[in-house]
């Protein structure tokens, strides 16, 4: 075929090569070889020059490639066509399920794959943030209404935090939103409601807002010729469509006042993102709206193995996701969250809120002594998979807490130390690229497989029977703990990573080293002290006790006493907390290390006296008892007595 090609080529373009003499005198000579040669080289030019004009005339020919749409929604969403999407008012649209789809945020970026047993933990596995600064100028629209109120805080397409208090000042700053948005286009916002309980309040104050802001925004001209519309689709482990794209806003407030409350607990909010980006194609397509994506929810989402998926097709199809959701527990994923029950309590329930960070990058290990776990300390930041969204897709954050549900943090300062908002192979990459990193990764996973044991016995009574088994079995929590933190401190080597440190520009990954490090070498000396204290009154035994004594009392003491490796221990692990704590004032990072320095390394056994409990009361001497009744023929029945349980209160799933 090519050579037929070459050859039509060279008649179609032989007259304009010989009217410019090319190749003339090749033709006119007498060796029949030079002749056929010249033919095909004009051939071939012709070939190359009808190539040229082909490709040209293909390049000036705009091809517009359809929208990819991903896999595992081809089962879910309706193809595009001409008819109108028709609401839903029975049943949910089941969301897309996938077969990969992780058991928790962090299953899928787990630096180690098997639990570590004795061998120290291996590493098999965060660039810069595409931060767009573009700053969103106030629309003169929102100097005509009323009561709209906003504070000085100016918000950046992708920002990651902006913090609001009620729903009113959400509300407010969404509509900021939503103007700007008009000024350049007709617009369709999708408000994706979460359907569980616990919203179920911030949903009506926000529907109440949004009636006032809607009919003012009518009143002002701004969304004249149906330029605004909207609809309301729910989600929670499904997904439904409450109010189709309209331009009457009474249809929106009424449904957002009636969504239906889903009882499964789960929320498959990315899901939900991609249903609504595909559903809705038409109406960016075909009449050429900026379509923008409201979600409001209080849980960072169940469907993590969908975020990648919604990120990019959000940002291929040019849809700002803006979230209004909670604050992100610190370095975990279960949180809690308070719920006003029906009973008139409030209770804490779990929910997802986190991790702040593509995974969990925070020790599993207790702290000594009395005092917090922590266990619920806010990061101030919201959840990296929703802030990751609204940051790639061109939205906003906004973090809307309860109350009693916030962060202590302030957003201002911990700005400095937001995590890098790149997907999770990014992140894994980019630590796989620093020894630090490597390190602080790779002992966190450690103490999420193994089980450290805690604070041991602190209180013995030597002058008992089993005193010695308790005193033993004591040492031996010691000893297995120690066990475990020997390997942790092996992947930091023998002196640190001070080199690594200094190369590190991340304030929030130098955090990490020096809380992680110093912790483990804390927890190491403590092991230690602790077993030498054992071991020294083991020894003594109980006729060291003195006679008004009858317990040994372990204590936090300054004093070491296993030698000069827990010496030098001690002090770099005083050093790099202490460093943690000036480096990084008002962050989680320095509660942390505070509530580890709060008690000293070492121990001293203080000898108490605990007054046994005092002897049941004697009978008093008084009347004889009374003789008792006769036998009676008359069958004597008894009513068993119960107690009465207290009445569990009927607690959702949020």
């Amino acid at each position: 075929m090519h050579v037929l090609w070459v050859w039509l080529s060279r008649y179609l373009a032989e007259p304009w090569l010989d009217e410019h003499d090319l190749l003339a005198e090749a033709y006119q000579t007498s060796d029949p070889g030079i002749g056929f040669w010249a033919r095909f080289l004009q051939g071939a030019i012709a070939s190359g020059i009808a190539h040229a004009v082909l490709l040209i005339g293909l390049a000036q020919w705009h091809l517009v490639e359809p929208l990819k749409e991903p896999p595992a929604l081809l089962s879910v969403v309706p193809s595009l066509d001409e008819t109108p999407i028709e609401a839903l008012d029975v049943d949910y649209l089941p969301a897309e399920e996938t077969e990969e789809q992780s058991d928790n945020a962090l299953a899928a970026t787990s630096m180690s794959s098997a639990p570590v047993i004795e061998d120290e933990p291996l590493l098999t596995s965060v660039s810069e943030p595409t931060e767009m600064t573009a700053t969103i100028e106030l629309p003169p629209m929102l100097t005509a209404l009323s009561g709209f109120e906003l504070s000085d805080v100016v918000v950046q397409t992708g920002s990651v935090g902006v913090e609001v208090t009620e729903v009113e000042g959400a509300v407010d700053r969404l509509t900021e939103e939503i103007l700007t948005n008009l000024e350049e286009s007709r617009v369709l916002v999708v408000w994706l409601m979460d359907a569980s309980i616990s919203l179920k309040p911030d949903r009506q104050a926000a529907a109440d807002r949004l009636q006032h802001i809607y009919q003012e925004i009518d009143a002002s001209g701004g969304a004249d010729g149906e330029a605004l519309r909207s609809c309301v689709v729910a989600f929670g482990q499904q997904v439904q469509e409450l109010a189709p794209p309209t331009a009457d806003y009474h249809q929106i407030v009424e449904a957002i006042h009636k969504v239906p409350t889903d009882p499964s607990g789960i929320e498959n909010v990315f899901s939900a993102v991609l249903t609504c980006v595909v559903r809705y194609q038409k109406e960016r397509v075909q009449e050429h709206r900026r379509v923008m994506i409201v979600i409001w929810t209080d849980e960072s989402g169940n469907d993590y193995a969908r975020l990648e998926d919604a990120v990019q097709f959000c940002r291929n199809n040019v849809v700002p996701v803006y979230i209004v959701g909670p604050s992100a527990m610190f370095g975990k994923e279960q949180g809690t969250l308070s719920y006003l029950h029906t009973d008139g309590k409030r209770y804490q329930l779990p929910v997802d809120r986190g991790p702040d960070s593509v995974r969990e990058e925070r020790l599993h290990l207790p702290y000594w002594f009395e005092g917090s776990q922590y266990e619920t300390l806010h990061a101030g930041l919201g959840p990296f998979a929703l802030t990751r969204l609204a940051h790639e897709s061109g939205g906003a954050y906004f973090i809307k807490d309860n109350p009693g549900d916030g962060s202590p943090f302030a957003i201002e300062t911990m700005r400095r130390y937001e995590p890098e908002y790149n997907s999770p192979d990014e992140y894994l990459r980019a630590a796989g690229h620093s020894q630090l990193r490597k390190a602080v990764l790779a002992v966190v996973d450690f103490t999420r497989q193994r089980k450290f044991k805690g604070t041991p016995r602190l209180s013995f009574a030597p002058t008992g029977q089993s005193y010695f088994n308790e005193m033993r079995e004591a040492q031996e929590t010691a000893a297995y703990d120690s066990m475990l933190l020997q390997q942790c401190l092996g992947v930091f080597g023998a002196r640190g990573l001070e080199q690594a440190y200094s190369r590190e520009t991340s304030p929030r990954w130098r955090a990490w080293y020096d809380l992680t490090y110093g912790r483990l070498l804390a927890m190491m000396v403590r092991c230690n002290e602790y077993n030498w204290a054992c071991a020294t009154m083991k020894a003594k035994g109980a006729d060291f006790v003195d006679k008004k004594s009858n317990r040994w009392q372990f204590k936090p003491d300054g004093n070491l006493h296993y030698g000069s490796q827990d010496e030098r221990m001690a002090k770099e692990a005083t050093r790099l907390l202490t460093r943690c704590v000036k480096d990084n004032p008002g962050t989680p990072w320095a509660v942390l290390a505070q509530r580890e320095l709060k008690d000293p390394f070492g121990f001293k056994v203080v000898e108490a006296y605990v007054a046994p409990p005092p002897p049941p009361p004697k009978a008093k001497p008084g009347k004889p008892a009374p003789p008792p009744p006769p036998p009676s023929n008359q069958r004597r029945t008894e009513q068993p007595r119960k107690l009465q349980k207290p009445v569990e209160a009927d607690l959702p799933k949020l």
